[in-house]
C-alpha cells in the first residue's frame, strides 16, 4: 500500500506491506488527511532528512480495515496525541503533558498514506452528516478548542487573532459564537475573504494597532509562530489585565517585553495540542462541533488532491499565491 516519506527536500511515495497489527490497535484506511503548518515546516527544511524517516500527517480520518473486535462501520477521526493514560499527568487529566506521549505523523507513521495504525482509544466516531473533507478538520478544531478554553472567553469580550491561516480562522469561528467582537489579521486577500465569509473582521498588518487602540482586546490569540515577533505584538495590543494565548510554534527562543508583561498585568498562556475539558476530551468536544460548523468550514478548505499527487499538494500548501488555506489529501480525489 502507498505511504509517503521525506526524501532530500521532497515528499515521495513508496509501496509498503503493512506489518502485524499491535494488540489494542486498529488499522484504518485513510479517507482524508490535512496538511498542517508543522508538516509544511518540515517540508521547507527537508534537505538532509534521510529517506524513509517519517510519514507525516496528523489531521486524519478513515474507516476500519482491521481490528481485534468488530467496530461500527463509520468514519473515524484520529486523536493524534497518544498518551499512556497511566502517568501522574494523565491520571490528573493533563494528558497533553504525558511523560511518554507521542504524536501520530511525527514519532510514528501518519495519515498521508493509504493506511495507518493507531491505538483503538485514539478513534472518535464522526456524525454521519459530516463529510470526509470537513471531518478532516477534527484535529485543528481540537487544538482551537483547548486554546479557547484557556482564553476563558466571555460574551462581552473583544478578541484579536494574529494569523489568518487555518488555525486563525478556526479560532475566529469558535470565538465568534462566544464573544462580542472578533478580528483576525490576514496577509492575503483570499484569507480576508474567507474571514468575511465566516463572520469575522479581517485586518491588514497596518490596521492592527488602530483596531487594538479602539477596541482594547480582552483576549489575543497568537497562531503565527516561526520567527515572527507576534508575542510582543500581542502584548502591545492586549488591554491591561488581558489574556494572551500562544499556539504558534516558534523556531527560536523569544525575547519579550517583560516590563509590559508586569505593568499591564498580562496573562501569557501557552496551549499545547489538546487535553481534557470539564466533561470529556477536548478532541471529543471538537468532533461534536463538526455538524454545527460543517458548512462554514468550506470557506477555508480550498484545495484537495489525491495521494498520488502529494507533491503537488505540498507545493500548493507552501505557495500562498495558489490562494491556499487548508490543503487536504483525499482518497479518490
Amino acid at each position: 500500500m502507498l505511504q509517503s516519506y521525506w526524501d532530500q527536500g521532497h515528499i515521495l511515495l513508496h509501496d509498503v506491506e503493512p506489518g502485524p497489527l499491535k494488540p489494542g490497535w486498529v488499522r484504518l484506511k485513510v479517507a482524508g488527511c490535512g496538511i498542517c503548518g508543522s508538516d509544511l515546516h518540515r517540508y521547507r527544511r527537508a534537505n538532509g532528512i534521510s529517506p524513509g524517516q517519517g510519514t507525516p500527517g496528523h489531521e486524519l480520518v478513515g474507516t476500519v480495515m482491521q481490528s481485534e473486535s468488530p467496530l461500527a462501520d463509520l468514519l473515524y477521526a484520529v486523536e493524534p496525541w497518544v498518551s499512556c493514560r497511566k502517568c501522574d499527568y494523565c491520571l490528573s487529566g493533563q494528558r497533553q503533558f504525558c511523560r511518554s506521549g507521542y504524536l501520530v505523523g511525527v514519532q510514528i507513521a501518519g495519515g498521508l498514506s493509504e493506511f495507518v495504525d493507531v491505538p483503538l482509544e485514539s478513534l472518535h466516531p464522526i456524525d454521519p452528516s459530516v463529510a470526509t473533507l470537513q471531518a478532516s478538520l477534527s484535529e485543528p478544531t481540537a487544538v482551537c478548542t483547548r486554546a479557547i478554553h484557556h482564553a476563558q472567553l466571555q460574551l462581552d469580550n473583544r478578541v484579536l487573532i494574529l494569523g489568518g491561516g487555518t488555525l486563525g480562522l478556526l479560532f475566529g469561528l469558535l470565538a465568534r459564537d462566544s464573544s462580542a467582537k472578533v478580528a483576525v489579521t490576514t496577509r492575503y486577500p483570499h484569507q480576508a475573504e474567507a474571514a468575511k465569509r465566516m463572520g469575522l473582521q479581517p485586518l491588514t498588518e497596518s490596521e492592527v494597532d488602530g483596531w487594538a487602540a479602539d477596541n482594547e482586546p480582552d483576549v489575543v490569540i497568537e497562531t503565527v509562530g516561526g520567527e515572527a515577533d507576534t508575542v510582543n505584538q500581542a502584548m502591545q495590543a492586549a488591554r491591561p489585565g488581558g489574556r494572551i494565548v500562544v499556539v504558534g510554534l516558534f523556531s527560536k527562543p523569544l525575547e519579550i517585553d517583560g516590563r509590559a508583561l508586569v505593568m499591564k498585568e498580562l496573562r501569557l498562556i501557552g496551549s499545547k495540542v489538546m487535553g481534557v475539558g470539564d466533561h470529556e476530551s477536548e478532541f471529543r468536544t471538537a468532533t461534536n462541533l463538526l455538524p454545527r460548523y460543517r458548512e462554514e468550514y468550506k470557506a477555508l478548505q480550498t484545495h484537495q488532491f489525491p495521494l498520488d499527487r502529494i507533491g503537488d499538494a505540498f507545493a500548493a500548501a507552501a505557495d500562498k499565491t495558489s490562494q491556499s488555506i487548508k490543503v487536504t489529501v483525499l482518497a479518490g480525489a
